[in-house]
């Protein structure tokens, strides 16, 4: 029993869709969860770090020519910056002693490294952000994301 011609291009087609899905264009509600967590988590501590500066790589209010993919390269991007040896943030968080902080930091990098497909974005430092304010800000792009995903628990 073969495949008949009318049956040979749709199944095709599914195939070459099902099996080329991005892992940051698929919703995996767990993996989502635990980022949101997270960010909520380091959005909810109170340190003086987090009113230091990062390059603010969300332009919500201007036209939406960044991709969410390039969003999140870029926000691992500059995420990957603070362990840099010497960051502003990691030398005020290594003074305060809130290694915790830096710890949920690393796994958000290591989150977002697993879905995110791109690895290198480079970032424009010319306009500046704070730390809270970039946590939100990511917080807001992964909650949107998670409502696309048909989930509405947060």
């Amino acid at each position: 029993m073969g495949l008949t011609p009318q049956l040979t291009a749709p199944l095709l087609f599914c195939l070459l869709a099902c099996t080329t899905a991005s892992p940051a264009h698929r919703c995996d509600d767990d993996a989502l969860r635990e980022i949101i967590k997270t960010l909520n988590t380091l959005s909810g501590r109170k340190t003086p770090c987090t009113e230091l500066t990062v390059a603010d790589i969300f332009d919500f209010a201007g036209p939406q020519n960044t991709s969410e993919m390039e969003n999140l390269c870029r926000a691992m991007t500059v995420l990957q910056q603070t362990y840099q040896n010497g960051s502003e943030l990691t030398q005020c968080l290594t003074r305060r002693k809130e290694h915790d902080i830096l710890h949920h930091l690393r796994r958000l990098y290591r989150a977002l490294y697993s879905r995110v497909t791109l690895k290198h974005c480079p970032v424009n430092d010319s306009t500046k952000s704070t730390w809270k304010h970039f946590l939100e800000n990511l917080k807001r792009l992964m909650k949107k994301k998670y409502l696309q995903c048909g989930s509405s628990t947060f």
